[in-house]
């Protein structure tokens, strides 16, 4: 069986999901938050903090009230993280 070619556009979601889990575990990690602590916080259930933190179904919504909840920009989650940097 053939394999299917990846789009550009395919290959910049894949990495912006990449990029954004990175962002959000590293965020939550420095707070120490849990993710029920979080739910509580957001009002965002705990299935949808652990799927933001794995860069699943992303939504405004979700990044948005994350952000805000450990005192963030919400661009921040979507910006490339050096190593040095992390």
């Amino acid at each position: 069986m053939k394999a299917r070619n990846v789009t550009y556009s395919e290959f910049l979601e894949f990495r912006l999901q990449d990029v954004v889990s990175a962002n959000v575990k590293y965020y939550i990690a420095r707070t120490g938050f849990t993710a029920e602590y979080l739910s509580n916080i957001t009002n965002l259930s705990i299935a949808t903090i652990n799927r933001l933190k794995a860069g699943e179904h992303l939504s405004l919504q979700g990044i948005c009230a994350l952000a805000e909840a450990l005192n963030i920009d919400p661009l921040a989650f979507f910006i490339e993280q050096n190593s040095e940097d992390a």
